[in-house]
């Protein structure tokens, strides 16, 4: 019988990887929900929100947290703290930790409350966004694009690992 050996390396790898996929993926669907809802469920706009800011806070921050200090381990032990793809890789979860709390969180606050205020005063009718609403909303999906693009480059590099 054949045995398998896994190792902590290993486990710590699988670790970090599944922590990207669970921390980062739901991001990737802000930007049809900050498209589509607006159009089609105004009134769901508010609570929408509130649930991305709450994914952002937790889900998100633990998952960036778990991907930085994982990745730390593997760099450490695999001694490859010099290589291009390592700072690339620190540099860019310590930018979308930062986008996060800085940007992010309090731009949804902002929305949400612009939102409440939107729909509020629709009363019964249709509900008509106001330009402050309709702009920060695109301002959160344009930093967005940005950190997706920021999410996926730092894919490529972590798998292809260039200037090694």
């Amino acid at each position: 019988m054949t045995t398998v050996a896994v190792s902590f390396y290993d486990v710590v790898l699988w670790l970090h990887i599944s922590a990207v996929v669970v921390g980062f993926g739901s991001t990737f669907a802000y930007a049809m929900l900050l498209t589509v809802a607006p159009r089609d469920t105004p009134r769901a706009v508010p609570g929408m929100l509130a649930a991305i800011r709450a994914n952002d806070r937790s889900v998100v921050t633990i998952g960036a947290v778990i991907v930085l200090l994982s990745g730390l381990y593997l760099a450490a032990d695999s001694e490859q703290f010099e290589e291009f793809f390592v700072a690339w890789g620190i540099v860019a979860v310590l930018l979308l930790i930062g986008l996060t709390h800085a940007f992010f969180i309090p731009n949804e606050r902002r929305a949400e409350e612009l939102a409440k205020r939107d729909v509020e005063g629709a009363g019964p009718g249709d509900v008509e966004w106001s330009a402050e609403f309709t702009a920060a909303n695109a301002k959160l999906g344009k930093v967005g694009a940005l950190t997706g693009l920021i999410i996926i480059l730092t894919v490529y590099v972590m798998t292809a690992k260039p200037f090694l």
